[in-house]
């Protein structure tokens, strides 16, 4: 009897023994999955906020030479795409779809499949609202499946074979993974706090268990973000250092070649007064020949100075109530004579006073960049300055009839140095007047939209900040 009532308490014991490791497996594994999910998504955001923040300071064209170097180093698939879900640069062994593209812009962040498998992802716009694009990043999500049969089968197989002092001895292995999972848990919360340096402290590997393996690897993880931080240290300041020279060259470069030019233009506009004599007819047209040349260089040096300014914060603004009307008034006065050789009429149409929050000059830089180059496509027809208002904003539309954008070219030709394949072709320009004016009502809060159809003309748009009275 006593035999059996021993025998019974083993099996009570075991019973118990086995209930207790079901919780406390079952516990710890998904304490494990939420650690090893916060881990991944805290990843995904740090490498993809860290890496459009560096891109959006990183020239165009070494865009994708940094992305394949991050995408190397970290293991993480990483894509570029515009609003509509195109991709414009990527890093990854396949490239989701458009719809997809678009699906994860709108999700933020989440879980994915990839080709590797399903992957945690994080979008992140690469700019200031509303952004253009916007860089996601897909982090490969381990297969617990393997770890959790194997902690399960320790659990159990210890507390089959332990007696009562086995399960109180169970219990308190429990609390100390318990403890070492809050303790892990705490260090990677404190990594993630916005003030924290990026690569955070390694953590003391206080166990051989399960959470040990997630230690270290969390501790390489660490590792390897204090490599690729210094390394994105040493690239900074490099490209710190070559911006600097780089402003220095242009200052230096744009005295030595507007002052000479200055004077070129200066000689020429005396010798076509008259004010030395009469001019032969071929003499007129070489003289104005060379003052034409002579503008349009001062055009592209102004530009190019322009677009250093802006890249590197030195162009400031100053917004006060400004006169959107007044403005475009002036504008199409300069337009209709820039036109008056060409049967295109330049007009502006305003049914009210629309007074905008914005500073004069770069207002005015704004609409007369979108007027001269309505005229300059514009063979015949008209250009229409249409000023509006509504509740939030005052819009500025600039319409002509001219061969219109193919929608193909429409997000290019906002690039700096990009133009149309007409413009192409006839090698004018620069390509940095509609960036530049982008980029100078974006700093006036404001939004700049194209509509525009091929041989239907082009509707350039531009929404500024209205002061109600």
């Amino acid at each position: 009897m006593r035999l059996h009532l021993r025998l019974l308490a083993v099996l009570v014991v075991i019973g118990i023994s086995i209930f207790a490791a079901s919780l406390i497996g079952v516990a710890g594994l998904r304490e494990v999955r939420q650690v090893n999910d916060s881990a991944i998504a805290r990843r995904a955001t740090l490498i993809a906020e860290t890496l459009a923040a560096r891109l959006l300071a990183t020239a165009p064209e070494l865009e994708q030479e940094l992305i394949d170097v991050v995408s190397r180093r970290t293991g993480v698939e990483l894509v570029v795409f515009d609003r509509q879900g195109r991709s414009i640069r990527d890093a990854a062994l396949e490239v989701p779809s458009v719809d997809q593209l678009a699906l994860f812009r709108r999700q933020r962040d989440g879980y994915g499949d990839t080709r590797l498998g399903r992957a945690r992802f994080h979008v992140t716009p690469m700019g200031p609202p509303p952004a253009d694009r916007f860089l996601i990043a897909f982090v490969l999500a381990p297969e617990s499946s393997e770890s959790s049969a194997a902690l399960f089968s320790a659990l159990l197989g210890v507390f089959l074979f332990l007696s009562a002092g086995a399960a109180v001895l169970m219990l308190a292995v429990g609390r100390d993974a318990g403890r070492d999972i809050a303790f892990v848990q705490a260090r990677i919360q404190a990594m993630a706090r916005v003030r924290s340096e990026p690569t955070g402290e390694p953590i003391p590997m206080r166990s051989i268990d399960e959470v040990g393996h997630l230690t270290q690897a969390f501790n390489e993880l660490v590792a390897r973000f204090a490599l690729a931080q210094h390394a994105y240290s040493d690239d900074l300041s490099r490209a710190q250092a070559a911006d600097r020279e780089r402003s220095a060259f242009l200052a230096a470069v744009s005295h030595e070649l507007r002052t000479p030019l200055n004077a070129i233009l200066g000689f020429a506009d005396v010798l076509l007064s008259g004010v030395d004599g009469p001019l032969t007819p071929d003499d007129f047209d070489n003289v104005t020949q060379v003052r034409g040349s002579g503008r349009h260089l001062l055009g592209l040096i102004n530009d190019i100075l322009e677009l250093s300014a802006l890249e590197s914060g030195q162009l400031k603004i100053q917004l006060e109530p400004v006169s959107l009307n007044d403005i475009a008034a002036a504008v199409v006065r300069e337009g209709a004579i820039l036109a008056a050789d060409r049967p295109v009429e330049v007009t502006l149409v305003a049914d009210e006073q629309v007074t905008v929050l914005a500073d004069p000059r770069r207002l005015r830089q704004i609409v007369t960049n979108l007027v001269s180059n309505a005229v300059k496509f514009t063979e015949r027809g008209e250009i229409a300055v249409i000023v509006r208002s509504n509740t939030s904003s005052g819009t500025l539309t600039v319409r002509d009839t001219g061969p219109g954008i193919p929608p193909e070219e429409s997000v290019r030709i906002f690039q700096e140095f990009r133009q149309t394949l007409s413009e192409r072709q006839r090698r004018r320009g620069t390509g940095l007047g509609l960036a530049i004016t982008r980029r100078l009502v974006a700093m006036h809060n404001g939004r700049l939209d194209l509509e525009s159809e091929v041989g239907m003309g082009s509707a350039f748009t531009v929404s500024l900040p209205v002061v109600r009275k």
